[in-house]
């Protein structure tokens, strides 16, 4: 996975895998199970084991919860491969042809399974292996990543079934044969489908992404809460060089997640900053950013557009929130103070097409709602021209997380046709073309803003964005 993607690891693993899962089967189907979470373990831990950095943040009173953190996740994620191999070995244990197909069926669903159950966590399936190989990501526009998740469980095991199978010879032979045709089939296909589709821009529409590069500790420091948006509005206030054409041009700055909060927007000094830097731009100027809101029924994780009056003239709330981090589950239950005393975030209503005068719409999505393939635009009231997702990886610092999480606006801009411009507060921030092709990074750890024309989206809407997961 990121940010390495050497996919033949992944080759190597499962066929392995595969191999010592069906000697275990032999024996009891407890231990094809243990064989699974085992596996599963390894898996998720070292690829997700930066999950614990967001305790290391500095004075963090909860870094005694570190392993927990490092460990938990995954021991809970690797139940999944558990369950498939549990269910592979109770169906139909073996290496005969029947028994392989039962593995594949039971490791795809399952698969499937964990990006929804318990609200979902599609995070490194296995066809993300291929992120660093752009031709081979095509096919998310016609089945999207969970297709590609299956091709990949099937491409990657066959090997080991075709030299270790019990299946007649011709069968097992054959079945190699079909993996690697598919393999070089989505290769073809998808060098065939970005030679064939250049990218194209809108030169009346410029987006301007911005990275403040706040560290986390001193992101909610409220000492310095003014001089953070003091540096803010500095990274705003730069003439563009590039510059909006025709008769009415408009400008985007993207602003990453909880860049502002409520005190920022009731402070009059802070609105006439805000008018200041976006209004000595020539073009019809929003500022999109992520923004900390409170009112009546809690608090808000948000995306808002001001104008260059600074007035907010449209305000998104996010609809998927991160368990343990934005709400818990079955709160009530748990005797714990840190717990039963969080009161969490107000959930929004669900992925919405917003609309600004002078600008294509857009679908906001709020840092890892961009995740969940198939839920992250809406054809209501009309169709989005491209996606903003904003984001703050700097929980996480310098670890493959914030590779990771890049990779998902890959995958939803294919599987959309959209382009989607993403802004991090500490990287990763980009503009990403409707076929995958990344056109500007400012990469982690950079106080950085950039601007290019907006990407117009694909000439034509993907399969997989009219029938979704159907």
């Amino acid at each position: 996975m990121g940010p390495l993607y050497l996919w033949y690891n992944l080759l190597i693993g499962l066929s392995f895998f595969w191999i010592l899962l069906t000697e275990f089967s032999k024996q009891s189907k407890w231990k094809s199970a243990f064989a699974g979470w085992l596996f599963g373990f390894g898996y998720f831990i070292y690829s997700l084991y930066w999950i614990g950095n967001a305790l290391l943040v500095d004075g963090n009173p909860y870094l005694w919860a570190y392993p927990l953190a490092v460990c938990g996740l995954p021991a809970l994620l690797a139940l999944f491969p558990a369950v498939a191999a549990g269910l592979a070995r109770i169906i139909r244990p073996g290496r005969d042809f029947w028994a392989y197909i039962v593995f594949l069926a039971c490791f795809m669903v399952i698969e499937y399974v964990r990006g929804y159950i318990f609200s979902g966590f599609p995070w490194n399936l296995y066809g993300m292996a291929w992120t660093g190989h752009l031709p081979m990501l095509q096919i998310l526009s016609v089945g999207g990543i969970y297709f590609l998740s299956f091709l990949t469980i099937f491409m990657f095991s066959a090997p080991a079934f075709a030299f270790k199978g019990t299946a007649p010879r011709f069968a097992r032979i054959g079945v190699l044969c079909l993996a690697i045709g598919i393999g070089i089939s989505l290769y073809a296909f998808g060098i065939q489908r970005l030679a064939k589709h250049q990218t194209e821009y809108r030169d009346d529409v410029v987006i301007q992404i911005v990275q403040p590069n706040i560290p986390q500790e001193k992101k909610w420091d409220g000492s310095l809460m003014w001089d953070n948006f003091r540096s803010l509005i500095n990274m705003i206030h730069r003439d563009g060089s590039l510059k909006g054409k025709g008769e009415h041009p408009a400008r985007v700055l993207v602003l990453p997640e909880s860049a502002m909060t409520y005190h920022h927007l009731n402070e009059k000094a802070a609105l006439d900053a805000l008018r200041g830097a976006s209004g000595h731009f020539s073009e019809t100027t929003y500022i999109l950013t992520g923004a900390l809101l409170k009112d009546q029924a809690g608090y808000h994780n948000s995306l808002i557009a001001l104008n260059q009056q600074a007035e907010r003239v449209y305000s998104f709330d996010k609809f998927h929130l991160v368990p343990f981090g934005e709400y818990i589950p079955f709160q009530k239950y748990i005797p714990f103070g840190p717990v039963v005393n969080f009161s969490g975030f107000v959930q929004g209503a669900g992925p919405q097409t917003a609309q600004l005068d002078g600008v294509p719409p857009f679908s906001p999505l709020v840092c890892y709602e961009v995740i969940f393939p198939g839920e992250v635009t809406s054809d209501n009231p009309v169709r989005p021209e491209w996606i903003v997702n904003v984001t703050n990886d700097a929980w996480y610092g310098l670890s493959p997380g914030p590779f990771q999480h890049m990779a998902h606006a890959i995958y939803r801009s294919i599987e959309e046709g959209l382009p989607v411009v993403r802004s991090a507060n500490t990287g990763i921030s980009t503009i990403i073309d409707p076929y995958g092709r990344v056109l500007t990074v400012i990469p982690l750890n950079s106080t950085y803003t950039d601007e290019l024309y907006l990407p117009k989206p694909a000439m034509s809407r993907p399969i997989y964005s009219k029938f979704k997961n159907f």
